[in-house]
């Protein structure tokens, strides 16, 4: 379906600029043509079009309330009136091609209908390869006495899921990616296409995962294209389609199941039942785990945790029945139960609850550390497995990562520590009930943690509010009603937070012991060996014990302490 506006095409106004002709393309709003004997800074791009005020069609009501209408800022008018002097510019050049047009396709076009920010663009072309267009976007610049931009061109590479040549610039200071309009086809036992070839907009749109990823932007005609005609219905209704039949596309290249997902917990949308069907199918379950890459899972994993509804995403994930098939491990397990997926559901979701929590310390607090709660809730269902590696048992769930989403080492790591550590936080919050617990004992599990700390705190906390009360439906968070059992655990962990602040330890993690190893050597006589890390630690110890000591009598204790022990061996 192609959508035209009715009124006169937006043709955007490009004012003068003092900005000196080197910086023109990287730091102003407006192109200007250099006059071949006049100052360079005086230069500006001829425009042969009339100038019109824009009044961008309203082609709808978003499901989130905004008017979908294309409301281009300077920048992106920039763009678009130098890319349709470029198609003049290729048909002079090239009479023999057809009519090169330019489309903005994709997310943009999406973001831009429903009222957010976007800040890059992808170009589709006809019958052109992105890299040779965009070549002609610096002859076309060099031709107006503009200087020519750096292109990129990133070659296709299918085995990395890279089936497309693209080409990548900077204009105007937005990163602009040129490809042309393609069409795909792929083998039975394989998500790479076995052939790409120059497509039309119709079948460049029906090729892409979703209708409302599908619309194009036409920068000629200055309207927006929706060749599936759902693109705009679903952006209104909050609907995820696939553009061809969902088993189709799925079993063609089944990381859609999982981009379909994603988008629809990053809009807030819902999956069309067609989609629920095929999802369902034996066929694309065992699709989508034999023949996709594990980090191609990992990264759309990555972008459900970070994203606006990282609930909404694993409760859609357990619902659809998929959780078992994405989160494995091929590692020996010793010990331990595989819990219920909707195990990670609840967790999620008391991670948003604390998020909105009065007492403000047990919120989680940072962007990072939500992501780390997050990212610990979905894997929570293998919090009690120990798995064997090279004869050494560790926590099972650093097996999970790496054989699910092939996970970096750093989240490896933290997220090994957050779940082998919640326990002594856990132990030590119930100590604390009983009697005050001390200012060493805390200070020394503060920097067993190190920066960690209070996320492994805050993961006990989420454990022990799932534990409390199992009538609670934390899949809705916002509408918990807090038990006095609740209540209980929050003001326990609060008090721990508290005591930390009163003995003035947060960031003991970050200290220096008051003697350092050459400095307990010189005291004892002895040479640095194989001891001095537990006399570092008696330093440390001491030192939380005796906020107000001295280096004199740290320095008796540690005599005192090594004269214990050579007496006692």
């Amino acid at each position: 379906m192609l959508l035209r506006q009715s009124v006169r095409a937006v043709r955007p106004t490009f004012l003068t600029s003092s900005l000196p002709f080197t910086s023109i393309l990287t730091t102003t709003h407006h192109i200007k043509k250099r006059p071949r004997s006049a100052n360079m800074s005086d230069c500006q791009l001829p425009n042969k079009r009339a100038q019109y005020e824009p009044k961008p069609i309203v082609y709808g009501m978003a499901k989130n309330g905004t008017p979908m209408r294309i409301q281009l800022d300077d920048k992106e008018a920039s763009i678009c009136e130098l890319l349709r002097q470029v198609s003049d510019f290729v048909a002079a050049e090239r009479p023999d091609l057809p009519r090169i047009e330019s489309r903005i396709a994709g997310g943009w076009v999406r973001d831009k209908l429903l009222g957010k920010d976007c800040h890059d663009l992808d170009i589709a072309v006809n019958d052109m390869m992105g890299y040779e267009f965009a070549q002609y976007v610096n002859k076309c610049l060099e031709k107006n006495g503009y200087p020519t931009r750096n292109i990129a061109k990133i070659d296709s590479n299918p085995a990395k899921s890279k089936h497309l040549e693209t080409a990548t610039t900077k204009l105007f200071n937005i990163e602009v990616d040129f490809a042309n309009l393609r069409t795909e086809v792929y083998e039975e036992d394989s998500r790479i296409p076995s052939a790409i070839a120059f497509g039309t907009p119709t079948e460049d749109a029906y090729r892409r995962d979703t209708t409302i990823n599908s619309l194009f932007y036409n920068i000629n005609t200055c309207q927006v294209e929706d060749f599936t005609g759902k693109g705009l219905s679903d952006l209104e209704q909050g609907l995820i389609r696939t553009p061809l039949e969902p088993f189709e596309t799925f079993k063609d290249d089944p990381l859609r199941v999982l981009r379909c997902v994603r988008f629809a917990s990053r809009f807030n949308f819902e999956l069309v039942p067609e989609i629920v069907d095929a999802v369902k199918n034996e066929t694309i379950r065992r699709a989508l785990d034999e023949k996709i890459s594990k980090e191609r899972i990992g990264n759309e994993l990555e972008k459900m945790v970070t994203g606006p509804l990282p609930l909404k995403a694993i409760e859609m994930i357990h619902d659809l029945g998929l959780y078992h098939i994405i989160f494995t491990t091929h590692a020996k397990i010793v010990s331990g139960t595989v819990q219920d997926s909707s195990i990670a559901v609840r967790a999620v979701g008391v991670v948003q609850w604390l998020a909105g929590h009065l007492m403000e310390a047990l919120r989680p607090s940072s962007k990072e550390e939500m992501r780390l709660l997050n990212m610990a809730s979905y894997f929570l269902p293998f919090s009690d497995i120990i798995t064997e590696q090279k004869g050494r048992h560790i926590v099972g769930v650093q097996d999970v990562l790496r054989d699910s989403i092939k996970a970096p080492r750093s989240d490896m790591t933290c997220l090994g520590h957050l779940f082998s550590e919640y326990p002594s936080f856990k132990a030590a919050v119930d100590s604390n009930m009983q009697n005050t617990i001390s200012r060493q004992e805390l200070g020394m599990l503060i920097r067993g943690s190190k920066e960690l700390w209070t996320a492994t705190l805050k993961l006990a906390l989420v454990v022990d509010l799932l534990k409390a009360n199992d009538t609670i439906d934390w899949r809705q968070p916002y509408n918990v009603a807090p038990d006095q059992n609740i209540h209980f655990i929050c003001e326990k962990y609060n008090a721990l937070i508290t005591q930390t602040m009163q003995y003035g330890i947060s960031d003991c993690y970050k200290w220096k012991p008051m003697l350092d190893g050459k400095k307990i050597a010189q005291i004892l006589g002895i040479k640095p060996g194989p001891s001095m890390g537990d006399l570092l630690q008696q330093t440390m110890k001491w030192q939380l014990a005796n906020p107000e000591g001295t280096q004199e009598e740290c320095s008796n204790m540690i005599k005192a302490y090594w004269e214990a022990g050579q007496n006692s061996s």
